[in-house]
Formats: C-alpha cells, sequence, structure tokens
C-alpha cells in the first residue's frame, strides 16, 4: 500500500512482512532528504502501533549518492528516534552506482558507532541485492526476548 509518493521516491507499507519500505529513485536535496525520511519514521511509528515489530526496508537500488551530512544526520538525529520507537531492523537493497553503494555502507559503519550511546536498543542492519531477500530475511528472523539490563 503505497503512503507517499513523491518525485524521487516513495513510501509503502507491507502488512504481511511487515515492512515500510522507502524507495529511492534519484537524488533528493538534503531538505528533501531529510523531510522524506522524516515522513517514513512517521509511518512506521503508526505501524508499530499495529505490530511486535517492523522492518525500515531502504531501497537504494536507484538512488544516486547522498551527501556526507545528509548520512550523519541519519545516524545522529534519525536513528535515535526511529529507536526509542522501537524501530530495531533496517535492511537495504545496495545501489547499482559504486559510490552510492559506499554511501549506504558509510551509514552503516556510522549507525553501529553511535550504538554505545543509544539507550533503547540496538539497530540490526543488514543488505540485500532484491527486495524480496530482504523481506524474506525480516520474516524469517527469529523474535528475541527484551535483553535485561
Amino acid at each position: 500500500m503505497k503512503l507517499v509518493v513523491e518525485k524521487n521516491g516513495t513510501i509503502e507499507y507491507d502488512p504481511t512482512v511487515p515492512c515500510i519500505t522507502a524507495s529511492f529513485t534519484d537524488f533528493m536535496s538534503s531538505d528533501q532528504f531529510k523531510a522524506f525520511l522524516d515522513k517514513g519514521l512517521t509511518h512506521l511509528i503508526e505501524k508499530k502501533k499495529s505490530h511486535a515489530r517492523l522492518l525500515w526496508l531502504a531501497d537504494t537500488s536507484k538512488h544516486a549518492v547522498q551527501p556526507e551530512k545528509d548520512i550523519q544526520w541519519v545516524a545522529e538525529e534519525w536513528n535515535p528516534r526511529a529507536l526509542k520507537a522501537g524501530i530495531n531492523h533496517v535492511a537495504f537493497v545496495l545501489p547499482e552506482n559504486v559510490f552510492a553503494v559506499r554511501s549506504v555502507k558509510g551509514y552503516a559503519a556510522k549507525s553501529a558507532a553511535k550504538e554505545d550511546e543509544i539507550k533503547e536498543g540496538v539497530m540490526t542492519v543488514e543488505f540485500f541485492g532484491k527486495i524480496e531477500d530482504a523481506k524474506e530475511w525480516f520474516r524469517n528472523l527469529k523474535p528475541v526476548a527484551a535483553a535485561l539490563k
């Protein structure tokens, strides 16, 4: 079900996984990128109310390179809000552009570096070549009981 349709991206909900898929189809300015991700997070928070766990699936297969400052913003601003909302799983469909792949993997490295500072939990980030592979991975994950602190 399409939730958001914009010039350079769409956000969809698939209750069978369950997941919110953000598909990037071209370059987004910093403001567009942040607003797009914030819309996605709003939908994640809303749909999380109906699911014990929910996947954020970023289809970056057609995405251009996003500036480093935007990747930093995701790691430092967006991720903590997602974790606080109970979003602990992120999957990427890797871009075709080798430079964009570096950008996506840079996000994962920055996210891992921030995990020690985030009290709400850990974000698991995985990479795939196809959307269906990412969905299948999440469907097959075994629920994990909350760790005692």
